[in-house]
């Protein structure tokens, strides 16, 4: 079976099976053949680097000019010695005293020197011009960043030329520092190389490679770590004996018509939480599943789906269509009808609705081939509509199944826990292996167990989520796909006003200089809780804010922001990465115009910026900080600071 390529040009899981598995060595033979080869590629490499170092060393030599050392070190001199300055190097104009000239050399490969004068326009400073305020470096970001807090190994040295900055104190607080680290490029590529001959040449898989124990790190350990992936990621060094030939099969690239290959190719790397929904996520870290595995046979039958209820999606949804339509319907494209059999493999009870999205083909035709693939005689519909008997059937088991009443602990307070990572195992959740089960908690959207688990968070069932809506009352946004009657989803016009920030629906705001330093500015007139925006920046634990502390102290600027003082390991900080929400100034309670509240949002915690009052066109925004921003940091690392 062919290996999927993942987004980093290396293959799915351990990569064992991209070539036959050769029984002609022993552990032995394969180590000693693997030390052979790679003290082959070390000799050439070493034999042609030191030729190739002189050969371009010479051609930058060029040809040595007679008297070119001499004028050399004269013109040394007098850029160290100002008052070696010549007078033929700055001229007055006579006729013009106030239009000063610069006389300007220009030598050639001989020595031979040609003088022009370049007239020099004088710019006149305003003494009361004002300096730019203090800015940390910030690049925009648009979600939190996991995976950037503080390690034992520091990058380099903050304020580092300031002699005012802790540079000890700073340092005391780390295992080794990174310029320490060796790490030869040239080593690198022998090491490509050898397991490109190994591999290539000689038929040794990845997996046994790696077994051999010869190179220092691992050819693949992730999709974005190992040597595989730092191949990708620099330039080739181009030498006789290396080649830029990738390793066979280490990269194998699906069709372009090949579906089903192509949507797998990227599921490793694809987040499946309602917040993110893309690849490569910088956010959530739980591993994902590297197959989409069977859908199973569909469990909504065709008919089912005519009586269901629901508005139309347009003028050519099915539910305005009957049976007389179905022989007007030929796709002549094979490869629209193979597209909507591989989504249907994947995920069977999509409506038509659905479909025509994602195939970019009318409703009711996608119904009718939907009704072509599968006949309703062999679907298992869940919801009979036509046996009330099952019904009743099944409404009696469960008054004798009742469980008892779940307890959770995050039912009504959520900040003080740190959310958990999606649950995926076999069975229901109502054991052990479960964690969300083990902890007390709901289970979230991205838990395989779906939306019909037991311990799924059960929503609204507000038209309009006001105050009274229980998910405004506990401080969570409603759910798409459980909140259904308030329009979680967005699918029209009119979305729940309780998922602002999941659908960053955020008001213009613009930043400009302000009474202390950089300021937010409402850049459109704004009513009472409109939303501003997500407070993003690096994910962070206590202990990373206790490291970091030295450096918010010296520069006087603070951006960390907790979600409760029991929850020590999420906490976020917006000084090395942020957006428009870092940059809102303190202001008293009363004359404040913002606040910041904690959310959970699909199963994880924000921090929202709202509007407590309307918000006139250029006016600033301004948020309390609360007394315990202005206590000792080291005591309490709280809410941000702007610039």
């Amino acid at each position: 079976m062919e290996q999927i390529l993942l987004i980093d040009g290396t293959e799915e899981r351990d990569l064992s099976n991209l070539e036959p598995q050769s029984s002609e060595y022993t552990y032995t033979e394969l180590r000693e053949l693997g030390l052979r080869i790679y003290k082959e590629v070390w000799k050439q490499f070493y034999e042609w680097e030191p030729r190739e170092c002189r050969q371009i060393i010479h051609a930058l030599a060029g040809r040595r000019v007679f008297g070119e050392r001499e004028k050399y070190n004269k013109m040394i001199d007098q850029l160290l010695d100002p008052g070696a300055l010549q007078d033929s190097e700055m001229r007055i104009d006579l006729e013009n005293p106030n239009q000063p000239l610069l006389l300007v050399t220009q030598y050639d490969a001989e020595g031979r020197g040609i003088s022009y004068p370049l007239e020099m326009e004088e710019i006149f400073v305003d003494p009361t011009f004002e300096a730019h305020p203090p800015y940390e470096s910030c690049p925009p970001i648009n979600q939190s960043i996991r995976g950037w807090g503080v390690d034992e190994t520091a990058a380099f040295i903050p304020y580092g030329d300031e002699e005012g900055f802790p540079v000890m104190e700073y340092l005391d607080q780390f295992q080794s520092f990174a310029w320490e680290e060796d790490f030869d490029p040239d080593s690198e590529m022998i090491q490509i190389e050898t397991a490109r001959r190994l591999h290539n040449t000689l038929n040794i898989s990845i997996k046994n490679i790696d077994r051999m124990r010869i190179l220092p790190k691992s050819l693949h350990e992730s999709y974005n770590k190992g040597l595989l992936w730092q191949r990708f990621q620099r330039d080739f060094l181009r030498w006789p004996g290396g080649t830029e030939d990738d390793i066979e099969g280490a990269c194998f690239q699906p069709a372009v018509d090949d579906l089903h290959k192509r949507l797998t190719s990227v599921l490793a790397t694809f987040c499946p939480n309602l917040n993110c929904l893309r690849t490569l996520c910088t956010t959530h870290l739980h591993p994902q599943s590297g197959s989409f595995g069977g859908g199973g046979r569909p469990k909504v039958t065709n008919q089912s789906m005519r009586l269901s209820e629901g508005e139309p999606c347009g003028d050519e949804c099915y539910r305005l269509t009957d049976d007389s339509y179905t022989d007007k319907v030929y796709w002549e494209n094979k490869s629209d009808k193979e597209a909507l059999k591989t989504i249907l493999s994947i995920s069977p009870n999509l409506f038509p609705c659905q479909l025509a999205d994602l195939c970019f083909k009318p409703c009711r035709e996608v119904f009718v081939q939907r009704c072509a693939m599968f006949s309703d005689d062999l679907t298992y519909d869940d919801d009979s509509a036509d046996d009330p008997e099952s019904h009743t059937k099944n409404n009696r088991t469960r008054r004798k199944t009742r469980k008892r009443r779940l307890i959770f602990e995050e039912e009504e307070k959520h900040a003080p826990f740190v959310p958990l990572e999606p649950c995926n195992h076999k069975g229901p959740c109502e054991k052990e292996w479960c964690e969300c089960y083990r902890r007390k908690r709901h289970c979230q959207l991205a838990c395989r167990c779906g939306i019909n688990c037991d311990r799924q968070y059960r929503g609204c069932e507000c038209k309009r989520c006001l105050l009274t809506c229980p998910c405004v009352k506990h401080d969570r946004e409603c759910l798409p796909g459980i909140c259904h009657k308030c329009d979680a989803r967005g699918a029209t016009d009119n979305p729940c006003v309780n998922t602002k920030l999941q659908r960053n629906d955020t008001m213009a705001v613009e930043i400009r200089r302000a009474d202390y330093g950089l300021g937010a500015f409402a850049a459109q007139d704004m009513k009472p809780d409109d939303f501003i925006g997500d407070y993003v920046g690096n994910m962070m634990t206590f202990e990373d804010v206790d490291v970091l502390n030295p450096v918010a102290e010296y520069s006087g600027r603070n951006y960390f922001f907790e979600f409760s003082k029991k929850n020590e390991e999420e906490m976020l900080d917006a000084a090395p990465v942020g957006n428009a929400t870092r940059f809102l100034n303190h202001e008293t309670l009363e004359v404040a115009n913002c606040e910041a509240r904690i959310l959970l949002v699909n199963g994880e915690h924000h921090i929202g910026f709202y509007t407590t009052k309307a918000v006139a066109r250029g006016e600033e925004l301004l948020l309390y900080y609360g007394d315990t921003y202005w206590l000792n940091k080291q005591e309490s690392p709280l809410e941000p600071s702007s610039d």
